[in-house]
């Protein structure tokens, strides 16, 4: 009979068994687990895919598409590539320094290359460009140029590759605001002149116009024309064979097309206009461009073509969304588009608009977009009204002169009120009807500055304004201990005048004032904005009036000054005869001027119109350009001190009344 035999593990491998089996155990369970975790991060991965796409962590598909094979095949050098960027960085660097712009240029072209999803490379870039590299050249076209360069870095690659980037578009908001809109920059008026011309060859001279909603059908075209230009050119038969005639006499649907009409259909008093008849060239091309652009049988179809045009060049070359601003122009006023003010408001609201909601947009930054808005509207209030002499293949030798525009007024106290609410309505301290405490300073400083402004231009409709704005001032800004300020107490005529009366205590302040008065008003009859400048030489006689009869100093101060008449003669011809002014300009100006200021001073300039036509190349008609007024014997029998008020209701070849 059989025996088993017993036999039991010693303790320590009974333990290893066990331990092994535990093992085994935890791997299975943390196997199971790690499956468990894979298969979830893989249901995650979609939304969370698409929250990084939101907030631009990844590349956008949409944006690498067509990404050019340089910039793509160097993005394919992994970790070398920051290594790349350094010396890159470096070494452009080190050729600014040493003044070798252009290979700085190259190196900062790579860089953007190497890093085409990082903004900063591309910001850095065109501060370089247009801030550094710009102002270490001596002529004023080198500067222009580098300051575009930077522009354009920004305007067609940067933000082309990284369109949620809020930076970028404040970075090319800040240039046009500070480097061409501002004052800062030795060759500032050499800048707006470059932009002004820019945007001229483009949309062509503005309209003249009476009102907003004119000026707005104007642009509207441009908005609500064709938007694929080939497209209208192939399919369309009547615009084929407009196009066809227009290439026959050396035109094609593009740049030089809206060049030419800048350059020889504009709605002004223009040159050709004033060449003596003999000297004008016969030019059979030009007489035919200009009778197939401007004829009774195709003008219609020639505006839709210029329209189309128009929109493909502000949208496919200058990267404009034309809808965004046409809204910009319904909110905020009739925006003129050679100004950079315009442009800086045009990209600062933008980038706000296409970045709102992602990571790079902060509460902060909207804050600050407002704040631009704010400025802007007040630059353009302060010297938004351009006059333009282009002189489209000098641009630098264009005339350009910049004057307040009261237009944007109702639409900045809009603005205020609008954007004071939204961001501060929550705030305690709001008061309902104001911007706000935050913005509240800047507003009722700006209201002073638009009291002047509107009373100073006149018209029924501007003094009203500004008696709302001043009954505004009384209400909402009193004094500290809640009364209302004494100096709103008084009528608007005072609260105006009596600032400007006040500075009248030298003869050498008040002479200076009645200038300034008289040399606005001679500004706006060359602008042929007829009622301002009545107002203003209406605001001169007041100074003069106050100071012969009421100002607080001497018999022998007041004897020095020269009767009102004389000081506008001598205006008159001071401005005629400068050379600041374009000999256009001048010609405007003597066609607007009411008939006895005329009178007043034509023997005296009679001789410089002379010569100021001979040396025009072709030379004008002295007859076309500074006719001799009417009644001129009886004016020359006239005392000065017989002249008397301005009419407010002046018409061409009107002025004064006795």
């Amino acid at each position: 009979m059989s025996q088993s035999l017993g036999f039991q593990l010693p303790e320590h491998l009974q333990a290893r068994q066990a331990a092994r089996r535990r093992e085994s155990g935890i791997l299975y369970v943390t196997g199971a687990i790690a499956i468990v975790c894979i298969v979830a991060a893989g249901a995650l991965l979609p939304p969370i895919n698409a929250i990084r796409t939101q907030h631009q962590l990844v590349i956008d598909p949409d944006s690498v598409r067509g990404l050019p094979p340089d910039i793509a095949l160097l993005g394919k050098l992994g970790t070398f590539r920051a290594l790349a960027i350094d010396w890159a960085s470096i070494r452009a660097e080190r050729l600014k320094d040493e003044g070798k712009t252009y290979e700085a240029l190259q190196l900062h072209e790579t860089i953007c290359k190497l890093a085409p999803r990082f903004p900063t490379v591309w910001a850095n870039a065109a501060w370089n460009m247009a801030y550094n590299i710009s102002v270490l050249q001596y002529s004023p076209d080198a500067r222009w140029q580098w300051v575009r360069n930077g522009i354009t870095i920004l305007r067609d690659e940067g933000i082309k590759y990284n369109p949620k980037s809020v930076a970028l578009y404040k970075e090319l908001a800040w240039i046009y605001w500070h480097k061409i809109g501002d004052n800062l920059d030795d060759e500032h008026w050499n800048y707006k002149r470059a932009l002004a011309v820019e945007m001229e060859r483009v949309l062509g001279a503005p309209p003249v116009t009476l009102d907003d909603r004119e000026y707005m059908d104007w642009f509207r075209k441009m908005v609500e024309a064709p938007r694929d230009l080939d497209k209208l050119v192939t399919e369309d038969a009547e615009m084929a064979a407009l196009v066809s005639k227009l290439d026959k006499l050396g035109l094609k649907p593009d740049q030089s097309l809206l060049e030419f009409v800048a350059r020889h259909i504009r709605p002004e008093l223009q040159i050709n206009d004033l060449i003596i008849e003999q000297q004008r060239e016969t030019d059979a091309v030009l007489a035919g461009r200009l009778a197939l652009l401007t004829g009774e049988k195709t003008a219609a179809l020639c505006d839709k073509l210029l329209a189309a045009v128009r929109y493909d060049v502000l949208h496919n070359v200058m990267k404009f969304d034309l809808d965004w601003m046409f809204g910009l122009m319904k909110q905020y006023g009739p925006l003129d588009w050679r100004n950079g003010h315009a442009h800086a408001l045009y990209w600062s609201s933008y980038g706000e608009h296409k970045c709102r909601g992602h990571a790079a947009v902060s509460r902060t930054d909207a804050i600050n977009t407002a704040r631009l808005t704010f400025f802007a509207l007040q630059t353009l209030i302060d010297r938004g009204r351009i006059v333009l002499e282009p002189d489209f293949d000098e641009p630098f030798k264009s005339y350009i002169d910049m004057s307040p525009d009261t237009r944007f007024i109702p639409y900045l106290y809009d603005t205020y009120m609008r954007l004071g609410k939204e961001y501060f309505g929550d705030d305690p301290r709001f008061i309902e009807g104001t911007p706000g405490p935050n913005y509240m300073n800047g507003f009722v400083t700006a209201m002073h500055k638009w009291i002047q402004y509107l009373y100073f231009e006149g018209g029924e409709r501007n003094l009203e304004m500004a008696k709302n704005y001043y009954a505004w001032l009384r209400e909402h800004n009193p004094h500290p201990d809640g009364s209302t300020q004494s100096r709103y107490l008084q009528t608007l005529d005072d609260f105006v005048m009596g600032d400007v009366l006040s500075q009248l205590q030298t003869y050498r302040a008040a002479g200076a004032l009645i200038r300034s008065l008289i040399n606005r008003g001679l500004k706006h009859f060359a602008l042929n904005q007829k009622r301002a400048g009545v107002t203003a030489i209406e605001r001169a006689r007041r100074c003069h009036e106050y100071w012969l009869k009421d100002a607080d100093v001497s018999r022998n101060d007041r004897m020095k000054m020269q009767p009102l008449p004389a000081i506008l003669r001598d205006q008159i011809i001071e401005l005629m005869q400068t050379q600041e002014f374009a000999p256009l300009f001048k010609a405007r100006l003597w066609k607007n001027l009411p008939l006895e200021m005329r009178q007043l001073v034509y023997d005296q300039l009679s001789p410089y119109f002379e010569k100021l036509c001979a040396a025009q190349q072709p030379s004008w008609s002295v007859d076309a350009a500074f006719r001799e007024p009417a009644g001129m014997a009886e004016a020359r029998k006239r005392e000065l001190k017989t002249v008397g008020k301005v009419r407010e209701d002046v018409q061409q070849g009107e002025g004064f009344k006795h």
